[in-house]
């Protein structure tokens, strides 16, 4: 994602909290994300039950659990990366994708911070397979 746009996110407090729908996994970020983004990729839009899937890179360091341990599920990505899944193993609410080979970074799952008024994605991957009604919402963004 390169480097983090914090200009963007200075009215932002930090920390920010989240966790799961049932409130079992409970988070705490530190510090700006490094960019904010949405995917219409085929399993995003899986992942998410919507029409695309919200992620926020995040550095590794400034994401921390303050309540419960998240379950993890492991698959392989098309690039060919090992990707672990991090999410409530009660309610199911996937909350972070880290990669094996992670360069300090990790992805947090937006929707599950507590105040998410601030979450404007900078940028749409895959927007050329986004479904139709969506693609006029995203044109011009990037």
């Amino acid at each position: 994602m390169g480097q983090a746009n914090t200009t963007r996110f200075s009215d932002v407090r930090f920390p920010q909290s989240g966790g799961c729908q049932c409130g079992a996994v409970r988070y705490e970020l530190s510090a700006p994300p490094l960019g904010i983004w949405a995917c219409h990729c085929s399993l995003c839009r899986k992942q998410s039950g919507s029409a695309f899937g919200l992620s926020m890179g995040v550095a590794i360091e400034s994401l921390a659990l303050t309540q419960g341990t998240p379950a993890i599920w492991t698959r392989d990505t098309d690039a060919g990366h090992r990707l672990d899944c991090l999410f409530c193993a009660d309610c199911g609410s996937r909350l972070v994708h880290r990669r094996h080979r992670h360069e300090g970074m990790q992805t947090l799952k937006p929707g599950t911070l507590d105040d998410t008024s601030w979450v404007v994605p900078g940028r749409h991957f895959f927007a050329e397979t986004a479904l139709d009604w969506v693609k006029p919402l995203i044109q011009g963004t990037d």
